[in-house]
């Protein structure tokens, strides 16, 4: 069920014990020449509708489409939001959600940028609404990493921003939307060992990066590796990774508060 479309009573009637929210979140940010700057909200948001559609029993917010995204405003279009201002924002969301007996609430991330944030989120409010519901935050994919990676052809760095993944599940997607012709291809140094410009990687360091510094053209990866066919095996393995979470989450108890 779409948030959004739903009526007052509707939302009124659904049993806060089986339900879950589900509250996308991604960006609005360059994705290179190719690509809509509006791209990790656009698949944020889908990937959590097709793992819906397969629960049942839950409700998909309407993603707020901004987020962190400092490391990109060199970039022409780029909209960023404070951290505090994000943090607040999904505060805002989730105090609503409770407050109405929302008891599961899960935060879906589709943003490299908001990782660090939304693992501050699912604790800070995992913490201020304990006793009453279960919050949890993911980014779905790294869920499904180990799916994409398998799907893949390009080398490491090949599906880091922009790349083989982002760009393939557009097209399938949102052909509509995606210029290959205006594509490049950039395997950029992260310039140490001990970090990764792969979306499915895992430094070891938490760092700043302009991706300025990085790419001419804000592309990190090989979009001349995407495709639709490919896409679409990519996004319903997401949705799968992120499905296989809530059908665990949906039996997490719910902690009585005691005094």
């Amino acid at each position: 069920m779409r948030y959004e479309r739903l009526t007052s009573p509707e939302i009124a009637r659904l049993d806060p014990e089986q339900t879950l929210f589900l509250l996308p979140l991604g960006a609005v940010e360059q994705h290179g020449a190719h690509m809509p700057i509006g791209t990790d909200s656009i698949i944020s948001h889908a990937v959590c509708t097709a793992a819906a559609d397969k629960h049942g029993a839950t409700v998909v917010l309407p993603p707020p489409w901004y987020g962190f995204s400092p490391h990109h405003m060199r970039f022409a279009g780029s909209i960023t939001l404070g951290a505090e201002t994000l943090t607040a924002l999904v505060t805002d969301i989730v105090g609503s959600l409770v407050a109405q007996g929302g008891r599961r609430i899960l935060l879906v991330n589709g943003h490299g940028g908001n990782g660090s944030l939304v693992d501050l989120l699912s604790s800070t409010l995992g913490r201020a609404h304990y006793g009453k519901a279960r919050i949890a935050g993911v980014t779905y994919f790294r869920l499904a990493a180990a799916d994409i990676d398998r799907i893949r052809e390009s080398e490491p760095g090949g599906t880091g921003h922009a790349g083989e993944f982002e760009t393939s599940v557009m097209l399938h997607l949102r052909p509509d939307l995606v210029d290959q012709q205006q594509a490049d291809t950039v395997y950029p140094d992260p310039g140490s060992p001990y970090l990764t410009t792969d979306l499915t990687g895992a430094s070891a360091v938490a760092t700043y990066r302009d991706f300025a510094d990085l790419s001419p053209t804000g592309v990190l990866g090989d979009p001349s590796l995407a495709s639709a066919e490919k896409g679409e095996r990519f996004f319903v393995a997401a949705a799968a990774a992120l499905h296989r979470f809530m059908e665990d989450f949906a039996q997490w108890p719910i902690q009585t508060r005691t005094p």
